[in-house]
């Protein structure tokens, strides 16, 4: 065995089977490298980021934003164990934020430290959508509307809704470029102007599935860009002739509207509550809605009939006791009426859902 084997070869301090000892082997190695300065490009409209030239929203504080920027910048070997760091970070203005960053360790059972400072510099940038957004940039839009009549004050609000709803789902999936630009109301209805035909085909088919009723489309060439035409789209959407909560009269029964199809009308018997479907035609027509039913005082209840007091003439008539609705002399019902004839549609201290649910307990 050689003299020599238990030492280091360079310093000559004791070593494992004559190799380097550990400071020398330090000595010889960059453990840690931390870029100077760092850059983020943000959005001021909506604090989204830019990285490698693609923009994604930034969910993060600056301060942390900050501290994950800080950390990009360090590089250690991988070599070093018993790592610990600790970053300070000062904003000298809105756009200079200086870092100082202490950073040990242990190399080859050696302890390492340094501290150093970090510029991050914060540039400013519109992003692709706020820049889309405020130069009112659009690739379509969709008029909502209703055949033969004007759309319910609720059909609109809905609508309205399902646009957003649509948009939100979109942005959390990440597409960014997939907006709403503007919701105008239009004499006959609205329209939703939007930024993608992602987002218009997603709204139209949503709205029509909720509210029924059906859109085309129709195309316009506005100009070419590398090559690709571009078009803006126009969804011409019709909501159906009757709305949901419209109270009809088919032969001589009187009904409620819940859904419909292209010419399938689903709808529950205000006589009976019970739930029933038929075509649409000719001989049905609407006497009302529900959202918009007036109120009257039940005076007596006897044999079958309802004793009500007429508001509009504030004398009593008789209308049916359909057994579903529940009144009693003193309670408030809701009616719609028929030419001279009231017809009952709920109660007026109920929710306006409750007209389902005794539907559904009926039916079982």
């Amino acid at each position: 065995m050689s003299l020599t084997s238990g030492f280091c070869s360079k310093c000559g301090s004791p070593s494992e089977n004559g190799k380097l000892c550990g400071n020398c082997r330090a000595k010889d190695i960059v453990w840690i490298r931390i870029e100077p300065r760092v850059q983020c490009t943000f959005c001021p409209t909506c604090g989204s980021t830019k990285a490698a030239g693609i923009w994604t929203d930034c969910p993060v504080e600056r301060q942390e934003l900050a501290c994950n920027l800080v950390n990009s910048a360090i590089s250690i070997h991988r070599d070093v164990t018993n790592i610990q760091r600790d970053t300070n970070i000062t904003d000298l203005s809105v756009n200079r934020s200086i870092a100082t960053v202490f950073v040990s360790g242990t190399l080859y059972g050696v302890p390492v430290e340094i501290t150093q400072k970090v510029q991050i510099v914060w540039a400013c940038e519109q992003c692709n959508r706020c820049c889309r957004i405020s130069g009112s940039y659009y690739e379509g839009v969709i008029q909502v509307r209703a055949a033969g009549r004007k759309p319910t004050p609720f059909e609109l609000r809905r609508a309205a809704e399902i646009a957003y709803q649509i948009e939100d789902q979109l942005q959390n999936a990440g597409d960014r470029l997939s907006f709403v630009s503007d919701i105008t109301e239009q004499k006959d209805g609205i329209d939703i102007i939007f930024s993608s035909q992602t987002i218009g085909s997603a709204i139209s088919r949503d709205i029509c599935g909720a509210l029924g009723g059906s859109f085309t489309t129709h195309p316009k060439l506005v100009g070419e860009k590398a090559g690709i035409k571009l078009y803006r789209v126009t969804y011409s959407l019709r909501l159906p002739r009757f709305s949901r909560g419209d109270i009809i009269k088919h032969g001589r029964g009187y009904f409620r509207i819940f859904r419909q199809t292209k010419d399938m009308l689903f709808v529950q018997d205000l006589a009976t509550c019970l739930s029933r479907n038929f075509r649409e035609d000719d001989s049905v027509s609407s006497i009302g809605n529900i959202q918009i039913a007036e109120t009257a005082t039940v005076v007596y209840r006897d044999a079958g009939t309802l004793g009500v007091l007429d508001p509009a003439t504030q004398n009593v008539a008789e209308i049916p006791d359909y057994t579903w609705i529940e009144a009693d002399a003193g309670d408030t019902i809701l009616f719609v009426r028929d030419c001279d004839t009231l017809i009952p549609v709920g109660k007026a201290d109920e929710n306006p859902q409750s007209f389902e649910e005794q539907a559904a307990k009926i039916q079982d």
